[in-house]
């Protein structure tokens, strides 16, 4: 599939004022805020290639699972864990860059790499990220990632973006995604969450984006690497929060899978 760079100035006029996700606020101040863009263009114009990306890695999650549970490999219990070193975000705008950056650090970890991490500054230059200015876009996001899959080499394991609303069922797309990323080693997902769902923030909202570390299927939670600065609420950075529903539609409702749910739109919610 071929990306499509058409764009016209009535569709970026409409997605400047049109296209805020959810509970969200104002984009100027939301990214100034929260550093994360409520529009991210690339995705929005080649919605069609990115999709079918994502579209396919799901297929090629949901066979593997299929011959797992033929061969009697899938565990009742399933506990999983990856090393990420977690990073304090620089900038009041640097989630996106330092969230990057933790899950190079797995990268660099498996692959016993000599080449250093770059610094949450450098990265942020090459995802268009910059202190103080402006919000991340995940498919900048994606595609800093991968210019360091041959360095860190997961070349044959890319990173890609992918949404929840659109699937047919997204709390089992949400786990499928995590669980095979975590199992076999292959990434470490990124998840763009408003955070007012997430038990550790007490109801407090940023557009927000972590690292996933870790799966307990026991408890129903995951291990988030969280990069805010707010450390009140994240206390070490790293820590076990509960899963929940994605759909759920209650105002008391908590869980990363519905904060993920609810911070999807035309900024890709999932990075893995």
């Amino acid at each position: 599939m071929k990306k499509k760079y058409v764009l016209s100035a009535l569709f970026l006029l409409t997605m400047s004022i049109g296209a805020l996700p959810e509970n969200s606020k104002a984009a100027s101040e939301e990214e100034n805020v929260n550093g994360v863009s409520n529009v991210d263009i690339d995705y929005m114009e080649n919605k069609e290639y990115y999709d079918g990306l994502a579209k396919q890695r799901d297929l090629e999650i949901a066979e593997r699972e299929k011959q797992e549970q033929k061969q009697g490999l899938a565990r009742a219990s399933a506990y999983y864990t990856i090393p990420v070193t977690y990073n304090k975000q620089a900038y009041s705008n640097f989630c996106g860059p330092a969230a990057g950056r933790q899950a190079l650090s797995f990268h660099k970890e498996k692959s016993k790499s000599n080449d250093s991490l770059p610094s949450q500054d450098n990265f942020g230059v090459t995802i268009g990220t910059l202190p103080n200015k402006g919000g991340t876009q995940s498919t900048n996001l994606r595609n800093g990632l991968n210019q360091y899959k041959n360095v860190y080499g997961f070349s044959s394991n890319p990173y890609i973006v992918g949404n929840l609303t659109d699937s047919a069922n997204p709390a089992n797309t949400f786990i499928s995604r995590i669980t095979d990323s975590l199992k076999n080693q292959k990434t470490a997902p990124i998840l763009l969450t408003e955070t007012e769902w997430i038990e550790q923030y007490k109801g407090t909202n940023y557009r927000h984006y972590v690292t996933i570390s870790g799966y307990n299927e026991s408890g129903q939670t995951l291990r988030v690497v969280d990069p805010n600065h707010h450390t009140e609420f994240t206390g070490t950075g790293t820590y076990w929060t509960s899963i929940g529903k994605a759909t759920d539609n209650t105002t008391t409702g908590k869980g990363i899978a519905k904060a993920t749910y609810k911070a999807d739109g035309a900024n890709p919610a999932m990075i893995w």
